[in-house]
């Protein structure tokens, strides 16, 4: 498949390293020289310097045998032009990133559909989403929903009270039989492990599991992680995703929600968009402030503000002042590994967020979709099981994973399963499965057409 990419950033150097791995046709749009040189260095696609938006451009590049179009530049107008140009040319695929939330209402003068796009994913929105998953799950690291939110992968960190510790993922599971769930990776020692049912728990491990969402709350409790209500937040940054996380959050009438911005002329205009959330005037920094504005009391603290420094710093403060739970939006992913370690609950990432989203839309034969765990190394796979795929009709054991890959879930005619190993794959079935970056295409060849 011949695919361009506009925009060689974090989110167009992931999908291009992804897409070329799959022995794609990749091309790359990019304005800035100094960009173009290093994605020239690193990527095994075609870079190319110029205007995305450029119809001689896009021409040169060669949009009339395109099959995909990515656009990931920081411009919404380079997106959207690129995409109407190759909407004009015939492409198949049109995807763009939109800052702007107004292009995607439908029936607008310049909806998805007027502007030839066939998905459009908002950074911001995503990250919100993610950081209210967060807050409103507050015992995890991290959320990630599957199967229309039947299912959700749940991040936990293992402390020393836990009353799993040193014991095997077997003995848990005989423990809490009528606990249906999968424990899919482990990341321990910033490596992470898919692992197999001998395999010990301890201290500090980073755990992810997947099982029904009806069950995540018995199932913090068996880790000795009761999820307990978050009634009090405060968030530190009044820019859009500050803005969609309080808009969420003071939904629920029993939350009470502090904004705090340093702009007094933005505070005002936020004032005017909320309903019930309490704005604050003031530097999300000053020690005296939160105290006054009451930081002690909150049950969570969200600082979403567009300096990472500031965002782990703050959260360090709160940390320090007692807040249980405290979220930071960063912009790099090498930095989400190590948030735990200094004291930061859970941390985003704006840019792993968009490129998940993005490569969750992309189909590619029997994987329907993939994205990465944030943070650690480690993929998820959704695989769908046709007559013609190799595993139709076997066994799970018989698939012989090992430490290449776990099935977490099977959906099938919408029942959830979770499988064992004398579970029958069967045409029809949606699976997830979970396994390392470097054995991505060996457990693709396992699960590909005869």
């Amino acid at each position: 498949m011949k695919v361009i990419v506009i925009g060689a950033g974090l989110v167009g150097t992931y999908i291009c390293e992804y897409l070329s791995s799959e022995d794609h046709d990749v091309t790359v749009i990019e304005k800035d020289p100094a960009v173009c040189r290093k994605a020239t260095d690193t990527l095994d696609a075609m870079v190319i310097q110029g205007d995305g938006a450029s119809p001689a451009l896009l021409v040169k590049a060669g949009l009339h045998k395109t099959d995909m179009m990515v656009a990931v530049s920081t411009d919404d107008e380079v997106n959207i032009l690129a995409c109407l140009a190759a909407a004009k040319a015939g492409v198949k695929i049109k995807i763009a990133r939109l800052r702007n939330p107004e292009f995607s209402q439908e029936g607008t003068l310049l909806g998805k559909q007027e502007l030839g796009i066939d998905f459009i994913i908002h950074p911001e929105r995503e990250t919100a989403r993610e950081l209210v998953w967060l807050t409103r799950r507050s015992a995890a690291t991290d959320v990630i929903e599957f199967e229309e939110g039947k299912v959700q992968l749940i991040g936990v960190r293992l402390d020393a009270s836990s009353p799993v510790l040193n014991k095997t993922l077997q003995q848990i599971d005989r423990e809490n039989p009528d606990l249906l769930f999968r424990t899919v990776a482990i990341f321990r020692a910033n490596k992470t492990i898919i692992p197999g049912g001998e395999d010990h728990v301890t201290r500090g491990d980073q755990l992810f599991f997947i099982t029904k969402t009806e069950l995540v709350p018995h199932l913090l409790e068996v880790l000795g992680k009761s999820d307990e209500r978050i009634e009090k937040v405060m968030i530190l940054g009044g820019g859009r995703v500050g803005r969609l996380v309080a808009a969420e959050l003071e939904k629920d009438k029993d939350c009470q929600v502090k904004l705090v911005e340093s702009n007094r002329e933005k505070s005002l205009r936020i004032a005017e968009e909320l309903q019930r959330t309490l704005i604050i005037v003031g530097d999300g920094t000053d020690l005296d402030l939160l105290a006054v504005e009451g930081i002690m009391e909150m049950d969570s603290y969200i600082a979403v503000t567009s300096d990472e420094e500031t965002n782990i710093l703050s959260c360090l403060m709160a940390k320090h002042m007692g807040v249980r739970r405290c979220l930071a939006l960063v912009n790099r992913p090498d930095y989400l590994p190590i948030m735990a370690s200094i004291g930061v609950d859970a941390a985003v990432d704006t840019q792993t967020l968009t490129a998940n989203a993005i490569l969750r839309y992309i189909r590619r034969g029997n994987v329907t979709s993939l994205a990465s765990l944030p943070g650690i190394e480690a993929e998820v796979l959704e695989i769908e099981i046709t007559r013609a795929s190799r595993v139709a009709g076997r066994k799970v054991k018989a698939l012989n994973l090992g430490h290449n890959g776990m099935i977490g879930i099977i959906s099938r005619g919408g029942q959830v399963i979770v499988p064992i190993g004398d579970t029958e794959l069967k045409d029809g079935d949606h699976l997830i499965v979970f396994t390392t970056p470097a054995l991505v295409g060996r457990v693709e060849k396992i699960f590909a057409n005869r």
